[in-house]
């Protein structure tokens, strides 16, 4: 990683008003100060980066999921398949059994009645 470099204007004030060695050693220090601020913000963007991460991994559907459910529906989709197929069955019979012509019609095919 590169070190910050004051602006040279900076520099030059501090080097006017102060001695030498004073500006030498205050301009590193203000340096190194920045230095680690960078390095502490690029670990917490990291360390930000990777918790966001997992927490989308555990809210967000993976493709196991996602094949389960469709599992799951395929397996819904024919039990209403055999429940609609009974409740068909159910009301044909019934409209056989409460229609007077419908039961003429049926004896007549069967040969019961004439």
């Amino acid at each position: 990683m590169q070190s910050y470099q004051l602006p040279h204007s900076v520099r030059y004030i501090l080097f006017n008003e102060l001695a030498k060695e004073k500006a030498t050693q205050l301009t590193d220090l203000i340096e190194k100060s920045i230095d680690t601020v960078f390095a502490s913000a690029k670990d917490i963007a990291i360390q930000k980066k990777l918790e966001l991460k997992d927490e989308l991994s555990k809210e967000l559907a993976t493709k196991m999921d996602i094949a389960l459910v469709k599992a799951e529906i395929a397996l819904v989709k024919s039990e209403l398949r055999s429940e609609m197929r009974i409740y068909f069955l159910i009301t044909i019979f019934v409209i056989i059994v409460l229609n007077k012509d419908a039961i003429n019609l049926i004896g007549k095919l069967l040969g019961l009645v004439k």
